[in-house]
């Protein structure tokens, strides 16, 4: 019986190399350790009134700023912060904007939890990077900031200036720099730093 076995292994075997079956590369994520872990929003429960979101305060400094009536009142010498003083000042706009980039940042209900964060390449790729946090979970996270479009981009940027690392089967392994320049344009900051990378390192 167990020649039988064998002998119907080793048959089978022939016949895949008789027949030139082709096997197709697919990362599997057991030997190397993917760089991203997608996680469904929704199942978090964010209004159970036990998770945080945290979002940094640069980010939120930022959006506010663009306001130009603000900007133009703010006392530097008065506060120790911008938005100390504008949650001071205009405590009900300092919690619509938060409000609001909250929703920008769960816009879409999956998002993506990085081998290596960094708020500040996060937020150049044009990604909202955040925190939810809870009695069971810390997690640091990157949001597309937005739906309805392929925003694989930004997720490819952020790999490469995080980790100077990409996928061989991603979109810039095929197209090159000029696939970040069709969607940052040729003079973002992004494509700057994505070009003094390439620059210092040998893509394989």
């Amino acid at each position: 019986m167990q020649s039988f076995l064998v002998e119907v292994k080793l048959n089978t075997i022939n016949n895949l190399k008789r027949d030139k079956i082709m096997l197709s590369k697919q990362f599997s994520g057991i030997h190397i350790e993917a760089f991203y872990t997608k996680h469904y929003i929704p199942k978090y429960n964010l209004n159970d009134g036990e998770t945080e979101i945290y979002i940094p305060d640069f980010i939120l400094e930022e959006n506010l700023k663009e306001d130009y009536d603000i900007k133009l009142k703010y006392n530097t010498y008065k506060y120790n912060s911008f938005l100390d003083y504008v949650q001071d000042k205009y405590d009900v706009l300092y919690y619509e904007a938060k409000e609001l980039l909250e929703e920008d940042c769960l816009m879409y209900n999956w998002v993506y939890e990085p081998r290596i964060y960094d708020e500040a390449i996060a937020h150049l790729c044009n990604l909202i990077p955040f925190e939810i946090q809870n009695e069971d979970e810390d997690l640091q996270l990157l949001s597309f900031g937005g739906c309805g479009m392929d925003f694989t981009y930004k997720l490819e940027a952020y790999q490469l200036l995080a980790d100077g690392s990409y996928d061989e089967r991603s979109n810039f392994a095929e197209k090159g720099i000029a696939y970040f320049e069709y969607y940052y344009g040729k003079d973002s900051e992004v494509v700057k730093e994505i070009n003094k990378l390439l620059l210092n390192k040998k893509v394989a």
